[in-house]
């Protein structure tokens, strides 16, 4: 080979080598930069789990699941009293963990999947959307199916089952009591709006629209990936807790968020069981995003049936606070 053309071939393989080394750096450094981003998500993601109470604490709580008309529920404890234990939006009964067994000691206890979540969840996905009545009636179906109807009653609920035990209270005269945690008392849907958007982007975004739809169809079709992906989102909420908050269908979840939570029904339903002079108990979370700052003392001032309590803490006060919330519980039902 002739000088000039080894000079080349040289320099072309030259070129060539150094290419490779710097690609093979690239992807080095790239795939050295997503295992650093991967595990520092990693190590929040255990620390937040470390620091929660609700994750540290949580234990399966008593008692043996059943079907009771349309509804999925946990049966435990003896008692004529009744106690009936409702969760929030896209939560079921796993809410209600083994802090609040000690309920069944002097009582019946029915923790309930609301219809349209869990083992509540109705057969055809894309079935018409959840209204107001049809919550109510579901629960007062399954109370029948137990052959508890026509015992007093005290009706819990947190967020989203609060406003059913509110709604519920209201039309049964067997309620005796209703105990409200973290309640969405909204007045217009502007309102609801604010409080949802206090919350964060993720739950904004989940509230309404094409996206969150897309995202439910898509937990619908992949149930599995989809709790999964629920415990690495909320790394502060119980295995279990976390993993239940994907079984619901979108007309289950879009019709109670809209007609429960953004719904105006609980205002009849405080007069109606202010003129019955049925306690409420309204137990708000001190840093709380979901109420409306002021509008559980607005309550309290204008019907002496009335409780408003603040307690340390933010929405979920029942799990991250499950002994003094059991507590409550107990106290207000005896």
């Amino acid at each position: 080979m002739d000088p000039f053309r080894h000079r080349m071939e040289s320099e072309r393989r030259r070129d060539i080598a150094i290419r490779r080394g710097t690609g093979a750096r690239a992807v080095s450094t790239g795939l050295a930069l997503a295992g650093a981003a991967a595990g520092s998500l990693a190590l929040a993601w255990a620390v937040a789990r470390r620091r929660s109470v609700a994750a540290s604490q949580w234990r399966p709580g008593a008692g043996r699941m059943l079907r009771a008309g349309p509804l999925g529920v946990r049966l435990f404890g003896q008692g004529d009293r009744v106690i009936v234990l409702m969760p929030g939006l896209a939560s079921t009964q796993t809410f209600w963990g083994a802090a609040y067994d000690r309920l069944g000691d002097g009582a019946t206890v029915v923790v309930v999947d609301p219809l349209g979540f869990g083992s509540s969840m109705r057969d055809r996905p894309h079935d018409t959307v959840l209204t107001a009545a049809e919550h109510v009636e579901a629960l007062s179906a399954a109370l029948r199916e137990l052959g508890l109807d026509g015992r007093p009653t005290s009706v819990v609920g947190h967020s989203m089952g609060a406003s059913i035990a509110l709604l519920w209270a209201a039309q049964s005269p067997d309620a005796t009591r209703v105990v409200a945690f973290d309640t969405p008392l909204y007045r217009t849907a502007a309102e609801a709006e604010e409080r949802v958007r206090h919350l964060g982007w993720f739950e904004s975004l989940m509230s309404k629209g094409p996206v969150a739809e897309a995202v439910c169809a898509w937990m619908c079709a992949h149930r599995e990936a989809g709790a999964v992906l629920s415990t690495l989102i909320n790394p502060k909420l119980p295995t279990p807790v976390a993993r239940a908050t994907i079984r619901h269908t979108w007309p289950g979840y879009i019709g109670s968020f809209t007609n429960i939570v953004r719904g105006h029904g609980w205002e009849e339903a405080i007069d109606t069981l202010a003129d019955r002079g049925v306690p409420i108990d309204l137990i708000d979370g001190a840093s709380d995003a979901v109420p409306v700052p002021g509008r559980a003392r607005e309550l309290d001032v204008a019907h002496p049936n009335v409780r408003a309590r603040t307690r340390p803490g933010a929405h979920r006060l029942p799990l991250t606070d499950p002994t003094w919330c059991a507590e409550a519980i107990a106290s207000a039902s005896a």
